[in-house]
Order: structure tokens, then sequence, then C-alpha cells
């Protein structure tokens, strides 16, 4: 498969990239809007650079990875989506409804197929406790638990603060809160009633958003969870945790089958693969292949919105209703 890769703000298409070109695809073309990186990142794997996305030629390529700065990112997707080309988009998939709208408005006036998920939707603990739940080992699912712990450190400074404006990049609650909502799509759906988000600057009181949030929510069959958003943090961590009426049942990225003589835990050798990271270029590049969108485009968007609402509800101290949101 040959990929355009369209906007460098952040590691992921680098690490996208080096995937790719391991299992036998190639990054053809590429874009940003800093020469330096633009230059470093044409050396380093071969891509023509561009001097706009507008450049690419669309017949020539069988997919793009658009990972530029929000809102422009959503500008460069619908521009290929209107061009036909399978288009994936990093996470968040959108940090305003009016964003939401006019790219999910573009995948089904074209019906080109567009991917935006948290890589962790394809780690592969996540997908490892999915097959306990689906095998019954829990019994009914009494309530759920998430956690997305990933210091913010570098979003203070730039190039990185977009990502901590929440009219920019979301800040912490979308763009963090999206790991753990992801995850819990994957074990109980996306079908969320209500929601409550209450936030705070605990260690970086310069943040533009915040570092630090717990979003509760309700199911539409009245099952409870929690997301727990940590980013004042050192380190990183992610998992969840299923309270079942047979079991409890939880894992953490990274894991703790390998571990060191103190007993730290290593998880997997190759990091790429125990994030998903690999897992989602798999699917991306099935999407390019078959034209069928791996997560329902409904999904996404329910996903989407339900960060959107979490956002409101920090802001207003109300919870919210997904209903009439």
């Amino acid at each position: 498969m040959r990929i355009a890769v369209v906007g460098l703000a952040y590691s992921h298409p680098y690490t996208y990239t080096e995937i790719l070109r391991r299992t036998g695809h190639e990054v053809t073309h590429v874009w940003d809007d800093v020469p330096e990186r633009l230059k470093e990142f044409s050396e380093k794997f071969g891509a023509q650079p561009v001097s706009s996305p507008e450049d690419i030629p669309a017949g020539e390529i069988d997919g793009v990875i658009a990972t530029g700065r929000l809102p422009e990112r959503i500008d460069h997707a619908v521009m290929f989506l209107e061009r036909g080309v399978p288009t994936y988009t990093s996470k968040p998939a959108a940090v305003t409804s009016e964003q939401l709208q006019r790219i999910a408005s573009a995948v089904r006036r074209t019906g080109t197929p567009w991917l935006s998920t948290s890589v962790l939707r394809y780690a592969p603990a996540l997908l490892a406790l999915k097959a306990y739940l689906d095998g019954g080992k829990t019994g009914t699912v009494i309530q759920v638990r998430a956690t997305a712990c990933h210091f913010i450190s570098h979003y203070m400074e730039e190039p990185g603060v977009w990502q901590d404006d929440p009219k920019r990049g979301g800040g912490s609650i979308i763009n963090m809160g999206v790991h753990g909502l992801e995850m819990l799509s994957v074990l109980v759906g996306p079908d969320v009633r209500r929601i409550f988000c209450a936030a705070g600057r605990r260690f970086h009181k310069e943040s533009l958003s915040e570092d630090a949030a717990v979003i509760a929510l309700e199911w539409k069959d009245t099952l409870p969870g929690v997301i727990e958003v940590a980013c004042g943090v050192k380190g990183e961590s992610f998992g969840a945790e299923v309270f079942g009426r047979e079991a409890i049942l939880k894992f953490t990225v990274p894991k703790g089958d390998v571990q060191d003589a103190s007993g730290a835990a290593l998880g997997d050798v190759d990091p790429w693969v125990e994030f998903g990271y690999a897992g989602t270029m798999e699917a991306f590049i099935g999407m390019c292949r078959t034209r069928r969108m791996p997560v329902p485009l409904e999904e996404t968007e329910k996903l989407a919105r339900v960060l959107i609402a979490a956002r409101e509800s920090a802001a207003t101290g109300r919870p919210v209703e997904m209903a009439s949101f």
C-alpha cells in the first residue's frame, strides 16, 4: 500500500511510518507546515515532500494519515474524503460538535471510509479482557472503570501547547479521556446516556485545560462507570477494570506478565504492539484494502459527543443528558 502522511504535529506519524515500513508498506508523500520537520521526515523515510496537502496526488495513494494540529486536521481529512481516499485521523476525532458534524457528513456524503481512534482500542490486553467478557466469565457486569494516566508536561510549552488548549486540541479531558472511553466502548459499547465530569489543576497550574479529571458515566442500560484522567503524573499507564457478578477482571498497559528483578512490569518487548499502534495500522491498512470502516461511524460519533459533553459538564458543573446534547 502507498500511504501519504499529512501533518507531523506529534510523535504518532513517525511511529506509524516505522510500522508501515516494517510491514511492507510505503509512505510515498508527506506534508507539514514546519519546513525543518518536513525535511527531516522526508530524508529519514524517503517520502516525497510537498508544499501543500493539495499537491498530494490522490490517484497515486491508497490512503492518508492525517496527523496535523486541530482544527486544521479536520480540513485535511475532509479534503481527502472528498477525493475518495481512505483516511485515518489521529485522536481525538473532533473537539467541537461543528467539527464532528463536518467530518461525519463528509463520510456519509462520499462513502469514503474513515478511522479515528485511540490506539488502545487495539491493545492486546484490552482485546484479551474483551474475550473474557464475551465468554461470559464475569457474569452480569455491575460496573466498569478505566484509567488514562499520561504526563502532559510537554504540552506546557510550544510546539505542544495546542493539545492542552480546549479550543484547539481538546485539553486533557478530550485528548486523554478518549483513551479511557475507547477502552470502555470496546468492552461494553458506546451507548452512554448521562455524563458528569469534574476537573482541576493539581500540579500544572499553568495548564490551559486541566491535569486531573474524573468522568462519571451511565449507559442506557443503567450500567455505571468511571474514567479517571490523571495527567499531572510523570509516567503513563492505562487500564480498565470490569466488576462482574462472577468475577472482577482488569488489565493495565504496560502489563505485568514480564517483570524485572525488582518486580517492575516490563510489558511486551515491542511497545508498539502492546499499546495498540501496530493493531491500529493493521486496521487502517485493512480499511484501505477493503474500503470498510473497522469502527462504525455511529460509534465514533457517539464517543466524540461524549467527550465534548464531558468538556461541557466540567465547565458548567452540571451533568449532561446525551439525548438532548
